[in-house]
């Protein structure tokens, strides 16, 4: 990972994650960017352009599964 998430953005994201409507603005935004670029026709680019739409949302599924790592988990030691 080129650029790790501390556990503090980890945290914001998840917040950030509750609300729906701006996630969905996001998506929006991100998609309509990444596919209305005026540029050429090869098939190169389409296949690249293809590739970062698939990309994007694989980055919004990771958002809607996001975590921090520091929450708190029940005791699993030895209770005897």
């Amino acid at each position: 990972m080129i650029l790790p998430l501390t556990q503090d953005e980890k945290s914001r994201l998840q917040r950030l994650n509750r609300q729906k409507e701006v996630i969905f603005a996001l998506k929006k935004l991100f998609i309509n960017v990444a596919s209305e670029r005026p540029a050429a026709y090869e098939v190169n680019f389409l296949a690249a352009q293809r590739i970062a739409i698939n990309m994007l949302f694989d980055v919004f599924h990771d958002l809607e599964a996001i975590q921090p790592d520091n929450q708190i988990k029940p005791n699993e030691g030895n209770l005897i």
